[in-house]
């Protein structure tokens, strides 16, 4: 359950960068919605204004952070039209985040396993998925489903690489982000390519 008290401010912030910190150290079984509040600098009772318990902070924060790395720089897609740009754009974009799930792996783990998160995961991707196919399809360019079938498929796809990704061992970012472009739809536009 979101936060919703009408300070959705710093107290809130300081709250979810506590709950990050603390399930980048330690499982979430472990840890108490008092150890978090303690940790942001707040009561226990502020905590529970604006979450009930600590599985739904720690959806939040996870989320809210997935949705900061799987972010596309409005700047970089305005007006694009070529899709070779836009690739460059997506494929940055990938590689930030597989980068973070890397450095924080032991957390992304456990959260991708939860069914909460990996589909709260699915519907920002799915977000973006959706934006891409709508600049390519205003740029001219053909995308079967594009009604939304096209970005139901990215997100899943995405999502489980993603799951995939935190629960491997492997530590070569680049080869993966390859790895994940090379599985996208032949209408999916390469970096490099017209």
């Amino acid at each position: 359950m979101a936060d919703t008290t009408d300070d959705p401010g710093p107290t809130r912030d300081r709250l979810l960068a506590a709950v990050r910190a603390a399930v980048l150290e330690r499982p979430l079984a472990e840890l108490t919605p008092s150890e978090v509040a303690r940790r942001a600098g707040v009561h226990r009772v502020t905590f529970y204004r604006h979450w009930p318990d600590l599985d739904a902070a720690t959806l939040d924060a996870f989320a809210e952070e997935l949705d900061r790395l799987s972010a596309v720089d409005d700047d970089a897609v305005a007006g694009r039209t070529d899709p070779a740009g836009l690739a460059q754009v997506y494929d940055g974009t990938l590689e930030g985040a597989l980068t973070t799930i890397l450095r924080e792996r032991a957390a992304y783990r456990r959260l991708f396993a939860w069914p909460a998160f990996a589909e709260r995961a699915r519907t920002t991707l799915r977000a973006r998925a959706q934006r891409m196919v709508d600049t390519l399809t205003a740029a001219g360019h053909d995308v079967p489903g594009a009604d939304g079938v096209a970005a139901d498929v990215l997100a899943g796809a995405s999502t489980a690489a993603l799951a995939g990704w935190a629960a491997s061992d492997d530590d070569d970012v680049a080869r993966r982000r390859d790895e994940i472009v090379a599985q996208l739809p032949s209408w999916w536009p390469r970096a490099g390519t017209l």
